[in-house]
């Protein structure tokens, strides 16, 4: 048996026939617009105007499948004329599209392909993350019944492993930088998500982990660049900011009673705890 990915069940209503078709996929379902060869068939005749309704999320092999079957014999999916199904879904395997052969293209079929193809206009032209039947923003109410197949699921830890181990000597580039720092562009977090993380208690072994993952942190030239010539402190009212090392090292004060100590000196965590605590009163 082929190893079993999260798994959606999925409801694909065609909006102008009302014909409707039963599968599974373990990609986006609002993206995917399903196969099986009627279907198929069905889609190509009168267009891809279809709407989706999500069935549930299943991470559990045995789960999704007793939902699938136990769906497809109480909807009578293969024997009504209201279903484009021409067998019982399991969870498990694809619809039925007719092929039986699944080799390769070869080299000759791909030229054959790429020449017919040639001059014609791709139908998502100028557009992105679409597909057909989802050519329109997702509503309201779709979006909640995502949350709500979602609500409570937790990856599994080889899920969750296989991530970590991807992301090990992983470099971001500039641009990527760049783009997730203008999408936090005059964003601000709410009082009570400031005062969750001033309470949150990090243990011992996220703190290490998190030594781990620093030490493996790789910098661009350009971060390197930014970052020389400048040390993190915290001034006398328990504010931490980032100034030059010219202007810490010109106070003339000495020990605690300078304006600038380091963010990670015992002065300066007993500042900014002092900070946090009058927050709090």
């Amino acid at each position: 048996m082929k190893k079993f990915y999260p798994t959606y069940l999925y409801i694909k209503t065609h909006n102008i026939t009302g014909l409707k078709y039963f599968g599974k996929t373990t990609n986006d379902p609002y993206k995917y617009y399903g196969s099986g060869k009627h279907w198929i068939s069905h889609l190509k005749k009168h267009g891809y105007n279809i709407s989706t309704e999500v069935i549930g999320f299943f991470e559990n092999i045995k789960e999704c499948q007793h939902v699938a079957e136990t769906f497809s014999i109480e909807h009578d999916i293969t024997g009504s004329k209201e279903w484009a199904n021409m067998i019982v879904e399991n969870g498990l395997d694809g619809g039925d599209t007719g092929r039986t052969y699944y080799a390769p293209h070869t080299v000759e079929s791909r030229k054959k392909m790429s020449e017919t193809m040639k001059g014609s206009v791709p139908w998502n032209k100028g557009t992105t993350g679409l597909t057909p039947g989802n050519i329109l923003p997702k509503s309201e109410k779709t979006k909640q019944k995502i949350r709500e197949a979602n609500l409570g699921k937790k990856q599994s830890p080889d899920t969750i492993e296989k991530r970590r181990l991807k992301l090990i000597g992983h470099e971001v580039t500039a641009s990527t930088r760049k783009k997730i720092s203008d999408g936090h562009k005059g964003k601000t977090l709410s009082e009570e998500t400031k005062q969750k993380l001033r309470d949150r208690v990090v243990s011992v072994e996220t703190k290490q982990k998190i030594r781990e993952a620093r030490s493996r942190q790789i910098f661009t030239d350009e971060t390197k660049e930014k970052l020389s010539g400048f040390v993190v402190v915290v001034d006398k009212h328990g504010k931490c900011v980032k100034i030059t090392k010219d202007e810490y090292y010109s106070q003339h004060n000495d020990g605690d009673d300078r304006h600038y100590v380091f963010h990670n000196s015992n002065e300066g965590k007993r500042r900014k705890q002092v900070k946090c605590c009058s927050c709090v009163q």
